[in-house]
């Protein structure tokens, strides 16, 4: 279920939730995207794995994603609307919670970053989560605004939300202070992985989740289709896109796997940090990489 979250206008939550630990515990991972369509093509195997897994997965989707077409008959409502019900139905498919929605303009997180900031701080406390899982907001060649500030909103509501000075009105809301544990950095990264997920027993699922962002697969339809007009595909141009689409997606997953030298087929890399208060807890292995050491082994999970 869903109610409003009267402190700002269109923010959702649901009705309600804690470590480097072994995988075998239980965690709370919450994955924040700019766009409704962000976390299938770069996690969704991984988020599908750790709900087999039995871990409890939420998405909060920053933007109504009402920028992302090439279609000039369709509103900006109309657009929106399609998009909440292709993240409704991609996490279906993936079986985590039912995605939370704050509803910013596509394209305008940049001049809303502090009510961001504030909102993704709400919902750290809220649910709690030991993982976040989000954009890496130094990627070089990064040109989107939302990813580039979803991704420093994200980074930065992990390290603060464990100070109660911070926002004291959400403790008036019954909210204690919390403080993730780790942050996990999608790929494409400016770091090298750290973070290498097998994905083979849940690649399928993330396609599906991916082909339920039809609104977003069409515009990859020149890709795959000399000529085509994405906004209006024939039916056998749809089944082209739909097998291009899981074409590029297993070339990609093969080549992060291959960082595994053989071990896994298909994957999704990440780059994984510890969070501390205030700051990343990383000193020991940036000193260690100023001077050259290797810090960060690969695992593969």
């Amino acid at each position: 279920m869903v109610k409003e979250y009267n402190s700002s206008s269109n923010h959702l939550q649901p009705d309600e939730g804690r470590s480097f630990l072994e995988m075998d515990d239980k965690r709370i991972i919450l994955a924040v995207y700019a766009h409704p369509d962000d976390g299938e093509f770069l996690a969704g195997g991984t988020l599908a794995k750790w709900v087999k897994e039995g871990h409890q997965i939420y998405v909060i989707c920053s933007t109504n994603g009402n920028l992302g077409t090439k279609d000039i008959t369709i509103a900006k409502e109309k657009l929106a609307d399609t998009r909440k019900e292709e993240l409704v139905e991609a996490m279906k498919v993936i079986g985590g919670n039912p995605p939370i929605f704050l509803g910013y303009d596509d394209g305008f997180l940049r001049e809303n970053i502090k009510d961001l900031k504030e909102m993704l701080v709400y919902w750290f406390r809220k649910l709690k989560p030991d993982w976040i899982v989000t954009f890496d907001p130094w990627k070089t060649y990064e040109i989107h605004p939302d990813h580039i500030e979803v991704g420093r909103m994200a980074s930065e509501a992990a390290v603060f939300s464990c100070f109660p000075l911070l926002y004291p009105e959400h403790m008036e809301k019954g909210l204690e202070p919390h403080q993730p544990e780790e942050l996990w950095y999608m790929t494409p990264m400016e770091h090298k992985p750290n973070r290498l997920v097998d994905i083979a027993s849940t690649f399928e699922k993330k396609i599906e989740a991916i082909l339920c962002h039809q609104s977003q697969v069409e515009m990859l339809a020149d890709m795959f289709i000399a000529g085509a007009d994405p906004t209006n595909l024939t039916d056998e141009q749809k089944a082209q896109l739909q097998e291009g689409t899981k074409t590029l997606m297993q070339m990609a997953s093969q080549a992060l796997a291959a960082l595994s030298e053989g071990k896994v087929e298909l994957a999704e890399a990440f780059y994984a940090i510890k969070v501390g208060a205030g700051h990343f807890d990383n000193y020991q292995e940036m000193l260690q990489e100023m001077i050259g050491l290797d810090t960060d082994p690969l695992i593969i999970m």
